[in-house]
């Protein structure tokens, strides 16, 4: 039961995304498609940990939102 309210948020997430478009500036797009590719990124090095058991919550939250600053801050330099 539990392993479902993954999806069902996901799907509450596409239903809300699709009512309520959101426009993103385009001076910021180049930040906010770093910035997801950066936690997409953690999410899966998460979801590999979490299959060989060694999942830290701490760790994973440390490094998601590190890895999304230093990719936005490497995007603005670059």
């Amino acid at each position: 039961m539990w392993i479902l309210l993954p999806f069902f948020g996901l799907l509450i997430g596409i239903i809300i995304g699709l009512q309520y478009p959101l426009q993103v500036p385009v001076a910021y797009a180049k930040y906010l498609s770093i910035g997801v590719l950066a936690a997409l990124d953690s999410v899966f090095g998460g979801l590999r940990a979490a299959m060989e058991d060694k999942f830290d919550q701490t760790i994973f939250l440390t490094g998601f939102f590190s890895n999304i600053l230093m990719a936005s801050v490497l995007a603005y330099m670059g």
